[in-house]
């Protein structure tokens, strides 16, 4: 119990930097953010074409995250070691370099130019830093009309280096924050799945089961992620259930069953004690009402249709699923198919339609080959 205690405490105070930061970022997305920026500059300075290099510290790169002019498509992601070319030099000495013929310069990475087909020729070179430290760097290419770039332009160019180098920096913060809040809630689900021998890995496949059906019903990247992570914590009631009653090997009692049943109002408590609250709406709304159905017939309240929340509707049918499909002491488990089959019968009645009818689609359309639809998904979240 302290374990988990702990583990709730930390989850509570990355929740809280998480949405403080989010006051520090722009409502675009953090790509958009960059790409404004580098447009921006080539425009001010007169560029024909600008590069956004970003440190990869963990592997040792140097990444272009942004590209604006001719071939842009064909630069962006290009990656060097951290130390190659003129952007590493600029980067590992944190200063700014304007260089008038950058073919006869002894540090020119032209495999850039090799891979995008344009062609440089003079460049200004300016750091990112923040705090000190050098995030990545900015290339502004080819002066507009004349030659070359001037000393005003390098100035300029600094300065607007460091709106982006805080943009950037706060972007870093905001996905590093992302991930630590996500490992740890994933913690929590393990530790929670661990008690029971039988539903090893439950919370991660419902909280994956729910991510799907929320992407084919056409939600967007943060709310997919919310639900998902919504999700991973919808057992966590789970934690006030006795031993005795949640690893028993042999069928519940009614009195078992009614005390097994508290886990959704004991998690819906647990997570409304986690600021900010706003947060965790719809892990609330989760924890409390994944297990109603639509015709009255579930529980904690036996809510009937529209008013059980719609999060919380999509998350029942992937717990249903994933119930029905896992080996018991008493029961070795439906098929996938079967599974389908048993949502198929149950829409309308226990289940949403809507819902229901996503999630089959998904697993009729790889045949049920869920690996197989994981490994093709391909999808860049914080997951």
């Amino acid at each position: 119990m302290t374990q988990i205690k702990e583990l709730e405490s930390k989850v509570q105070e990355l929740v809280m930097l998480l949405e403080a930061s989010k006051q520090l970022n722009s409502n675009l997305e953090m790509g958009e953010v960059l790409q404004s920026i580098l447009l921006q500059m080539v425009q001010v300075v007169g560029a024909e074409a600008g590069t956004l290099w970003v440190v990869d510290q963990e592997r040792k790169m140097i990444r272009v995250e942004a590209a604006y002019g001719p071939s842009s498509s064909n630069i962006l992601n290009i990656e060097l070691a951290i130390d190659e070319g003129i952007v590493g030099k600029v980067i590992g000495s944190g200063e700014a370099q304007l260089i008038e013929n950058v073919a006869i310069h002894p540090n020119w990475a032209n495999r850039v130019d090799h891979s995008s087909g344009f062609v440089t020729k003079s460049m200004i070179t300016v750091p990112l830093t923040v705090k000190g430290r050098v995030i990545g760097a900015l290339q502004l290419l080819n002066k507009k009309n004349i030659a070359f770039f001037s000393e005003q332009d390098i100035s300029l160019a600094v300065a607007l280096a460091n709106q982006s180098a805080l943009a950037l920096h706060n972007s870093q913060m905001y996905d590093e924050l992302q991930r630590m809040l996500l490992s740890m809630i994933r913690t929590l689900a393990k530790v929670l799945d661990a008690r029971d021998p039988y539903t090893a890995g439950h919370s991660e496949r419902v909280a994956k089961y729910s991510l799907w059906i929320a992407e084919a019903l056409g939600y967007d990247t943060p709310t997919c992620e919310e639900l998902y992570k919504a999700a991973l914590l919808h057992d966590i009631g789970k934690i006030g259930i006795p031993d005795d009653i949640l690893r028993k090997p042999d069928r519940l009692t009614n009195d078992e069953y009614d005390a097994i049943k508290r886990h959704t109002i004991i998690g819906a408590d647990i997570l409304s004690n986690i600021e900010p609250k706003g947060a965790m709406v719809h892990a609330i709304q989760i924890a409390m009402s994944h297990h109603e159905r639509l015709n009255g017939s579930g529980y904690p309240h036996g809510l009937i249709g529209e008013d059980i929340p719609f999060f919380a509707r999509i998350v029942g049918v992937a717990d249903a699923f994933d119930a029905m499909t896992t080996a018991r002491s008493y029961s070795k488990g439906a098929s996938f198919a079967s599974g389908v089959e048993e949502l198929l019968r149950c829409k309308d009645t226990l289940f949403d339609s809507r819902v229901v009818d996503a999630f089959a689609g998904i697993l009729q359309g790889c045949d049920f080959k869920i690996d197989q639809y994981e490994a093709h998904q391909g999808r860049g979240y914080h997951l």
